[in-house]
């Protein structure tokens, strides 16, 4: 068995907590044309196409047919933790899962559940190039974290106690930014720092959000830096709105990556784009090509794989290398069959 194997197997079993979303996601596909007795129907292949057709109707009206294609689990939480849970890692979800009991698209999950809410509601658009969202709106409470506490009272518990927390989709969630906050100013500031435990951050996309906002959660990820090692993980165009908004406008990645550490204090951000991943630490940059798929079976929830393999690699202790080359194996293998792999699989194809 090779070191690389031997230490993901050694971290299977550790305990991850992940909060605070989830949706259910119906999988569509737009129609361009409709079928008829000669051809079936054909679809929209790439966003950009989508987009001009959109424009040409702009001061007009149009409909536009879906070929609906699933029901399933969405959001970040739910696709991260299945990913890691489905690795081995003891994996536990307090999110929007069900109200009053745990909605059964999210039953399967290898992960112990935690319900403070309905789940929210999400039409996932799917092309060649990558996928549109639209989601409603989910209301914020009063006090987010008394509302998730009084629901599930064992939450502060199950963020103090895990080797490694991740708080997912900050950008959809007006709830997020206080919740966060509330992990850290009362369960993580009142206890002693330990640099080898982690804290896991995917924000989503945040083009709709302001500079102001986006600095206040970069610096809040730093305050968590102060008590475990915090990670940010971006796609391409999440890091590329950081750099237009935070850091003088530049698109060089590695820039807008040393930037980001530098000015908020977290040690470490990874970038995924669809062909290459790097990864800024304290060590240096890791750079190294994706497994780029042409065809892809599905594409929503990728990222979230991406990121589920790159906390079990943390655990495992993994060099920068190993840790970008088996996220993106796992990933690559999840879009190209639409369906989470095994640790064996992942193993397998290294």
């Amino acid at each position: 068995m090779s070191p690389l194997h031997a230490a993901v197997r050694r971290a299977q079993g550790k305990r991850v907590t992940v909060g605070f979303d989830g949706f259910i996601d119906t999988i569509a596909r737009p129609v361009r044309r409709t079928a008829s007795a000669a051809a079936p129907a054909e679809h929209f292949p790439t966003i950009p196409d989508f987009g001009r057709y959109l424009a040409e109707h702009g001061g007009k009206s149009c409909s536009v047919a879906l070929t609906v294609e699933r029901r399933q689990l969405g959001g970040n939480l739910p696709h991260l933790s299945r990913a890691a849970g489905t690795l081995g890692l003891d994996v536990s979800c307090v999110g929007m899962l069900g109200d009053p009991a745990i909605d059964p698209v999210f039953r399967d999950m290898p992960c112990r559940l935690y319900s403070f809410a309905p789940a929210g509601q999400a039409t996932a658009l799917e092309f060649a190039d990558g996928k549109v969202f639209l989601a409603t709106d989910v209301p914020c409470p009063p006090d987010p974290w008394a509302y998730v506490t009084a629901r599930v009272p064992e939450a502060p518990a199950l963020f103090r106690d895990a080797d490694l927390i991740a708080l997912v989709n900050w950008s959809e969630l007006d709830l997020s930014q206080p919740l966060w906050e509330a992990v850290f100013e009362q369960v993580l500031r009142p206890g002693p720092a330990d640099p080898g435990r982690y804290a896991f951050f995917d924000l989503c996309d945040c083009t709709r959000r302001t500079s102001d906002e986006l600095g206040r959660v970069l610096t809040l990820i730093g305050a968590f830096g102060q008590k475990r090692t915090a990670v940010l993980s971006l796609n391409e165009n999440e890091a590329l709105d950081c750099g237009r908004k935070l850091v003088s406008g530049t698109s060089c990645l590695p820039e807008i990556m040393q930037a980001l550490r530098a000015r908020y204090g977290m040690q470490e951000v990874l970038v995924h784009t669809l062909h290459e991943t790097l990864l800024q630490t304290p060590r240096g940059l890791t750079r190294m090509p994706t497994q780029f798929v042409p065809q892809p079976k599905i594409s929503t929830g990728a990222g979230d794989h991406f990121n589920g393999a790159s906390c079990l690699a943390l655990l495992a202790g993994l060099p920068d290398a190993d840790r970008v080359r088996f996220a993106g194996a796992f990933a690559s293998a999840y879009v190209r069959t639409g369906r989470t792999p095994t640790l064996d699989e992942t193993l397998d194809t290294l």
